[in-house]
């Protein structure tokens, strides 16, 4: 574990990352109370929820209807999570063009069995296979490169730089910005620390996305809160809540009392633990006081993905003729970045710190605020 003390110049470099400070925003006080609900409180706060490329309802009919079929990541279709806004997606591309889409979804037990999904959707002609989560990825490019002739989307998903012959042909991945994302919820945490120290608990340090929301995160505090210290750690799974209720706890013993985890199964473990210790917590990727109910007592938000929004924006574009391969990143400005309502604890937030999480998301999507996070000498 490791924490930096940010100050107004910079930040500490205590590992060895290149990373540069973000301009030092107005900060608040500590929240108090306020009816304040966390998400844009308006329709002209900010950008409207899900990505707006994708032609309207109106303009798209389809003389050909797309087949899709929607393998899920491990687990059940209706987790409140990854594989239920996947699903909406679906959902939300079949009513923006009714007549373009014939979807059907399928959840499996193990990464074994969704693989031969994936390849069973292939093989009995469907023109569209969406999988979702990063186990996925190396079974989509597999299938893409002996399927020529089907489109592959991968939800947070890419193949391996073995597995991926095709991919820049037929397969598409769809990314989103978690430098934003990290950002935002170090924002947040910042604006309602009463101790000025907070913590984020990552996932592998080695896989990049991991790295971008967690660097996001300090210079989201450091912009805020000039001196803050943010006490911060990686796990070496994706899948022990262990380890992650092992490292929050140790931050909030030395005084964090705002705790953001970015790692699975392994952050719910750091967030359950905030929980039990009485401070406030921050979730990630989907609206974890939904997916994880036994957080959402000190859940203040959660920063997420908009899933639902991407996959349906991908699929209006394909079924328009307009489907690129490689790689698609969505962020505040399709509003691809956003943060979750904070339920139980909604009515905790200062009307002050509503409005500065507003102008964040609003400066994100103009571009007028950015993260300046700097991963293997590239800006993500």
């Amino acid at each position: 574990m490791h924490s930096r003390s940010i100050r107004a110049f910079g930040l500490a470099a205590l590992v060895a990352l290149a990373a540069a400070c973000s301009p030092a925003a107005p900060t608040g006080p500590a929240d108090s109370g306020g009816a304040a609900s966390i998400g844009p409180t308006g329709a002209g706060d900010g950008p409207s929820i899900g990505p707006s490329d994708g032609p309207s309802p109106s303009s798209l009919a389809c003389t050909h209807q797309f087949r899709v079929g929607l393998v899920a990541q491990p687990g059940s279709l209706a987790d409140n999570g990854y594989n239920q806004s996947a699903a909406a997606g679906l959902d939300a591309a079949s009513a923006a063009a009714p007549s373009c889409f014939r979807i059907d979804t399928v959840a499996s037990k193990t990464v074994g069995d969704a693989a031969k999904d994936v390849q069973a959707y292939a093989e009995a002609g469907y023109d569209v296979v969406v999988g979702v989560g990063q186990s996925l990825g190396d079974a989509l490019g597999d299938v893409a490169g002996t399927h020529p002739n089907v489109r592959f989307i991968g939800v947070d998903a890419a193949p391996g730089p073995t597995h991926d012959a095709s991919w820049q042909t037929n397969g598409e991945s769809l990314f989103f910005a978690e430098d934003q994302q990290g950002y935002l919820a170090g924002v947040l945490a910042a604006l309602v620390s009463h101790t000025r120290n907070i913590g984020v608990v990552g996932g592998l340090l080695l896989v990049p996305q991991v790295e971008s929301s967690v660097e996001g995160f300090l210079h989201g505090a450091a912009a805020t809160v000039p001196g803050i210290t943010v006490q911060f750690a990686y796990a070496s799974s994706f899948s022990d809540p262990a380890q992650g209720r092992a490292a929050a706890t140790a931050m909030i013993a030395k005084g964090a009392d705002v705790i953001f985890s970015s790692g699975s199964a392994t952050g719910d473990g750091a967030l359950l633990a905030a929980c039990k210790a009485g401070v406030m917590a921050i979730g990630s990727d989907t609206d974890q006081a939904l997916s994880l109910p036994a957080a959402a007592p000190c859940l203040i938000s959660s920063a997420m993905k908009n899933v639902t929004g991407a996959l349906s924006a991908a699929l209006v574009r394909l079924a328009s003729g307009s489907f690129t391969p490689g790689f698609h990143t969505d962020d505040a400005a399709s509003s691809g970045i956003l943060l979750a309502p904070g339920h139980d604890l909604a009515g905790d937030l200062l009307a002050a710190t509503q409005d500065h999480l507003d102008a964040t998301l609003r400066g994100l999507a103009d571009g007028s605020l950015r993260p300046n996070v700097v991963i293997d000498g590239k800006t993500p």
